[in-house]
């Protein structure tokens, strides 16, 4: 350890390193960005000494499905990630890529309007140096949007395979983000314009990515009754092209699709055991959130099964997000339907037409068994999914990870506190290439989270969506407080990250 003064010490806490082993009562200290000693009783001179005695010190949570590209650069505290110990999102998720950055715009406006003060930037390797400028409240890796690539290469939303020319574009596109340091490329199957892609495009990108080391990363092209059919398609991509794959928010949407995740999870089961190195994701709620758009054009509404994005009848969606109503959010699709007296569909085609084409849903349709299952499932990490945009945003946003603490380890006992730790830390650092993080380790930067295991819980509801979680104190990004009892603490030292840097 340097004998220099230490910047600070944590004392007393149980320290669950993310490894999944069980934790230790000690000391941790920092120094400048890193972990410089992991002890009993550390007495050397510190500048802040912090009794943690009853909490738990843990690697700070690496948030692995993101929305948060544009977040970061308008409102940079992040106040719903960091509140609940989230020190590094993986941006880029769905397809929706930052780069180019007018295309990128055009296409993230459909989540997350993106301020028009907005700066250009070149590529990737500007948009993660817009990051450094800017110096968010925690740190942001990317991945390479599949539907922000198309849309600059092909002039917008075109259903018909790119020619030459443009799939060289694109080529282009996923070389510069690799070569930037960008984590891997993401489609968004489901969505406009990734779903006019075939496979065999997605491939000729992957393998781009394969070749420096990146992973794949697909919102699938169904997650209803199709479920097994895009895993199949997702994994021949990650076989075909070489990379390592990882599924986006892994489940089953409709009710007469619940429980096709024992099977899909076989599936990744059989490909791990070829030695392939495949994951997935998840956020613990049986509501999803996407555009009403979407699930319009998807057949949600006037499908059997509800099409390549489930069923919901018109009482499980709740409006999230109207751009100009914002009386309108919180309210059921079912209230327009008696409104309007239209049937579902044509009652949310009015909304789009009438009031905004952008209007975000959290739209009810996966089985609380489900979630369990997949939860505890090896191959599954944690990531919040979460768009904070209107007054009702689902409560993801603000809640997954006290929630997967709270509910799901001490109330239910689904999983471990040190597995849901190891989900939330160290297996994906490991997955995304983040150096150096993801551990409660010595010569390790020091993102921390400390949280109470006793009272850790989500308070975000459909109701009151955009509430803090109580029970985490403290959330520390490299080296420096950003939340401290309870509170923002005004540090904004989070970094733009690349794959594999140290």
């Amino acid at each position: 350890m340097n004998s220099n003064l230490l910047d600070l010490i944590i004392k007393g806490a149980t320290v669950i390193y993310g490894s999944g082993s069980e934790g230790s009562i000690l000391d941790v200290a920092i120094e400048g960005d890193r972990i410089v000693s992991i002890a009993s009783n550390i007495e050397a001179e510190s500048a802040e000494v912090l009794d943690a005695t009853g909490l738990v010190v843990a690697p700070g949570f690496i948030d692995v499905h993101s929305h948060d590209d544009f977040h970061v650069l308008i409102e940079p505290e992040v106040r719903h990630n960091i509140l609940q110990g989230i020190t590094t999102v993986i941006v880029g998720n769905c397809g929706f890529g930052a780069a180019g950055s007018e295309a990128g715009k055009i296409q993230m406006k459909a989540i997350n309007e993106p301020s028009a003060d907005l700066p250009d930037w070149a590529g990737y390797a500007g948009y993660l140096e817009e990051v450094d400028t800017t110096s968010p409240v925690l740190n942001v890796a990317a991945l390479i949007g599949h539907h922000t690539a198309r849309r600059e290469a092909m002039g917008g939303v075109a259903d018909r395979p790119p020619s030459g020319s443009e799939l060289t574009a694109m080529l282009a596109n996923v070389t510069e983000g690799m070569e930037a340091g960008a984590v891997g490329l993401s489609t968004g199957l489901v969505y406009e314009p990734g779903r006019y892609a075939n496979t065999e495009e997605v491939v000729a990108l992957s393998k781009v990515v394969g070749k420096h080391g990146g992973l794949y990363v697909s919102h699938m092209r169904d997650e209803g009754s199709g479920l097994l059919d895009s895993v199949r398609e997702t994994l021949h991509i990650g076989e075909a092209s070489g990379t390592a794959v990882e599924i986006s928010h892994h489940k089953a949407v409709g009710k007469s699709n619940w429980g096709m995740v024992t099977q899909s999870l076989e599936m990744i089961e059989e490909a791990i055991a070829q030695g392939r190195d495949v994951t997935a994701d998840q956020y613990p709620y049986t509501a999803r959130s996407t555009m009403l758009f979407a699930l319009v054009q998807n057949g949600t509404f006037n499908d059997s099964e509800g099409g390549a994005m489930g069923k919901s009848d018109p009482s499980e969606v709740l409006l999230c997000s109207v751009p100009g109503q914002e009386d309108f959010e919180g309210r059921s699709l079912q209230s327009f339907v008696e409104e309007f007296d239209l049937p579902g569909e044509e009652a949310a085609n009015k909304l789009l037409r009438d009031y905004s084409d952008s209007i975000l849903v959290a739209a009810f349709g996966m089985d609380e068994g489900d979630v369990r299952m997949v939860m505890a499932h090896s191959s599954t990490m944690i990531g919040t999914d979460g768009l904070d945009r209107g007054s009702k945003p689902h409560p993801r946003a603000w809640g997954t990870y006290p929630r997967v603490l709270g509910k799901y380890v001490r109330e239910e006992g689904v999983i471990s506190l040190e597995n849901a730790i190891y989900k939330m830390t160290h297996m994906p650092a490991t997955k995304f290439g983040i150096a150096n993080r993801g551990l409660v380790k010595e010569g390790y930067f020091a993102d921390l989270v400390l949280f109470d295991p006793d009272t850790v819980i989500d308070r975000a509801t459909y109701e009151d969506s955009r509430v803090a979680p109580e029970g985490i104190p403290h959330v520390i990004v490299n080296g420096k407080f950003a939340v401290k009892n309870g509170e923002l603490a005004g540090s904004r030292s989070g970094r733009a990250l690349r794959r594999d840097q140290i």
